[in-house]
């Protein structure tokens, strides 16, 4: 870890314990100089939508942390063009996290978590959320919402929030089974949820932006399947943490204008891309530990190796109907790769990887996340029956303390040793 970055950390953490408020001030103040330096001494290797990417997402984090009474603390999975018609900023579990992280001052908000009896096998994304929370640095939103999908944590760890700050909390259940009665219940509840916002915010919903949320999210996902279709035969350097923050554009900040702009420059850089050149092309699955050095020293802006994407962002590419908006948010939850059987899961997964000509695939079994545990062997099967070689690689997404960095790099170097070797 950078020394700045440990020593601002422990500052924030010290603040904790003995003023919250001082606490959140510093880091308001560190991601907004955070901010200056990615907009004005960006990394010179990142490309123009990497550059603009980092600067977007600092903005959506720092605005719920400034107008709380505007915000809602949402999981990744809950469609937001309907906070977006209400101008309601969302904060999101991982997002919130990996930025703690990246201030160097996860570790105090996973202590607050576990001092509240929160176990330590939970997902640390999730005990970085509570801990921020508990621990009076998080600012109260106006409302908490999640859905049900994928996450076993999402409903004990958002009603928990709720609670914890006394604010209405509404949870939208999600089948795993896709059809058409699926659709409608799905569908019902989100029109709950619009009546939960507007009584919420004394506000009405103005369907008009809602629709131009549904139709900047079609041309963002229409930009983002050009991009894929030309990413077979180009290669881009990148990094880990431009592809973690990636979950941004395609989550909770699609339907904006500034995701729109993002998908914009990232399908204007694939154009741009020069073509592939024998280099080892990675599929990753499921969130990414951006911040451990040796995995960055291994896949960041490298010649030889490219990262190409995330299934998490490649998660749902359906397009909306903008006079049936509410069954389109349920069908896209619906339809989502992570929902149901772990076979919806790996068959995106095997397209993905023979549409990019991945060499292979690394599956991050993420700490306290039993969905992508317990379907590491179904999927690991699935693509390597089709020749596809797979490393499932255990670790965590944002507790420094809860990785085996060397066994991690080590492990991963030789896989991709493995994948070049066979070249």
């Amino acid at each position: 870890m950078n020394a700045v970055i440990e020593t601002f950390g422990k500052t924030v953490g010290n603040f904790v314990i003995r003023s919250p408020g001082r606490a959140l001030t510093l880091l308001k103040a560190g991601y907004e100089a955070s901010g200056l330096q990615m907009r004005y001494l960006p990394d010179k290797r990142l490309l123009p939508h990497q550059k603009y990417i980092a600067v977007m997402n600092n903005r959506a984090i720092r605005l719920p942390l400034k107008n709380p009474e505007r915000s809602a603390v949402v999981n990744v999975f809950l469609p937001c063009q309907l906070l977006h018609a209400m101008n309601v900023t969302p904060q999101f579990t991982e997002g919130l996290a990996c930025y703690l992280n990246g201030a160097g001052s996860e570790q105090v908000f996973i202590a607050c978590a576990e001092s509240a009896g929160v176990p330590q096998t939970y997902c640390s994304y999730h005990k970085v959320l509570l801990g921020a929370a508990f621990s009076g640095v998080m600012p109260p939103p106006r409302f908490v919402a999640s859905t049900s999908l994928a996450c076993d944590a999402n409903m004990g760890t958002f009603r928990a929030i709720a609670e914890h700050y006394k604010v209405p909390y509404f949870l939208i259940d999600v089948p795993s089974v896709y059809s058409e009665e699926a659709v409608n219940y799905v569908a019902g509840q989100l029109r709950d949820f619009a009546s939960m916002l507007e009584d919420s915010m004394g506000e009405k919903l103005k369907e008009d932006r809602l629709r131009a949320s549904i139709r900047s999210t079609n041309r963002s996902i229409q930009m983002y399947r050009e991009y894929f279709k030309l990413l077979t035969d180009k290669y881009m350097p990148g990094d880990l943490t431009s592809e973690m923050y990636k979950v941004f554009p395609t989550h909770i900040l699609l339907g904006t204008p500034e995701a729109e702009r993002y998908f914009r420059l990232l399908l204007e850089d694939v154009k741009a891309a020069a073509p592939s050149r024998g280099e080892k092309r990675i599929l990753w699955a499921h969130t990414i530990p951006f911040w451990q050095d040796s995995l960055r020293e291994l896949l960041n802006f490298n010649e030889r190796r490219q990262l190409l994407a995330c299934d998490l962002n490649f998660d749902s590419m359906e397009e909306m109907d903008e006079t049936k908006p509410y069954e389109s948010m349920a069908r896209r939850l619906l339809m989502n790769i992570v929902n149901g059987a772990e076979e919806n899961r790996a068959g995106k997964l095997l397209e993905m990887a023979e549409t990019l000509r991945a060499d292979g695939v690394v599956y991050f079994n993420h700490w306290g996340c039993k969905h992508t545990l317990g379907g590491a062997r179904l999927i690991r099967e699935k693509l390597e029956e089709k020749g596809i070689p797979v490393l499932i690689l255990d670790g965590d997404g944002c507790d420094r303390k809860n990785v085996n960095d060397g066994q991690m790099s080590t492990r991963l170097q030789a896989f991709l040793e493995i994948l070049e070797a066979g070249a």
